[in-house]
């Protein structure tokens, strides 16, 4: 895979800069495994919207700066960043997989830095 403006990762990083489930949504697979400081679980995509919109509610995005992406070979791909909120700094990593013609958010993971 490779990463080219308007493909679905940078629609992904653009989507968690201002903090727009709305727009992330539209990568989410069937079931998303969404890991938060205070739970982790599997969500249908309109749960995980919900769990995310709140996620978001209670921690304002400033900012999202992606520090490494990769692939492993097998059609899935990854993200991480520092996800800056009012809040703190939420260390969040993402895992694209190929599913027919595109590319499926499986899972989402937000981890509270330590500063």
């Amino acid at each position: 895979m490779s990463f080219t403006v308007g493909n679905p990762f940078n629609n992904v990083v653009s989507a968690l800069k201002k903090g727009n489930v709305d727009e992330l949504s539209h990568y989410f697979d069937s079931m998303v495994e969404i890991t938060l400081p205070s739970n982790a679980n599997s969500y249908s995509k309109s749960q995980a919207m919900v769990i995310l919109k709140e996620f978001f509610a209670n921690n304002t995005v400033k900012n999202f700066r992606l520090i490494h992406k990769g692939n492993s070979g097998e059609g899935s791909s990854f993200g991480i960043g520092n996800l800056e909120t009012e809040k703190g700094i939420y260390r969040t990593t993402f895992f694209f997989r190929e599913k027919g013609d595109s590319f499926v958010i499986q899972e989402l993971r937000f981890e509270r830095k330590r500063e």
